[in-house]
């Protein structure tokens, strides 16, 4: 599997340890080839550097590279892998598409607001919202994934949002 990064910084690295991480737990001994683009928008880039990847032997794309991501998935497409959206909802590309990591900008801002309401806000500091309040999620699967990959990724989710499963790295 592999993964291309816009830029080797914080927010990116923590997609691509939680990817790395769950791989491995799934499938230990997993290799996960990486590669940054240094740009945001450059689709030729982020598709050159996932058609090497490609090439290594990845069957999975995972773009964390904003614009530029998009030639990776295109990439994903044209050599028949899986490509793993970020951000948005990313299905609406094509069934290439396994999933999308989500940002729930939408939640983060409803419960920021809340907090402020109901008194709760501290500010001066970095907020975290995870899976238990739909800060981060997985997108629309493919239609074309296996139903019992789909339904343990769904399991686990669940998990993590309880609680369950905690440790997760978030950095390389």
């Amino acid at each position: 599997i592999s993964a291309v990064g816009g830029f080797k910084e914080p927010p990116v690295d923590r997609f691509l340890a939680g990817y790395r991480a769950g791989a491995e737990e799934a499938v230990p001994g997993t290799k996960v080839l990486w590669g940054y683009s240094n740009d945001w928008e450059d689709q030729a880039k982020c598709k050159e550097i996932a058609l090497d990847q490609i090439a290594r032997g990845s069957g999975v794309v995972f773009q964390v590279a904003g614009g530029c991501g998009l030639g990776a998935l295109s990439a994903a497409q044209d050599e028949k892998v899986w490509g793993i959206g970020v951000d948005g909802d990313q299905s609406f590309l094509g069934s290439h598409i396994l999933t999308s990591a989500l940002k729930g900008v939408d939640a983060a801002v409803f419960l920021t607001i809340q907090s402020v309401i109901d008194g709760s806000w501290t500010g001066g500091g970095n907020t975290t919202y995870g899976l238990d309040q739909q800060g981060v999620g997985l997108g629309t699967a493919s239609p074309d994934a296996n139903e019992e990959d789909v339904a343990a990724t769904e399991a686990i989710e669940e998990q993590i949002a309880k609680g369950e499963i905690e440790g997760i790295p978030t950095k390389l």
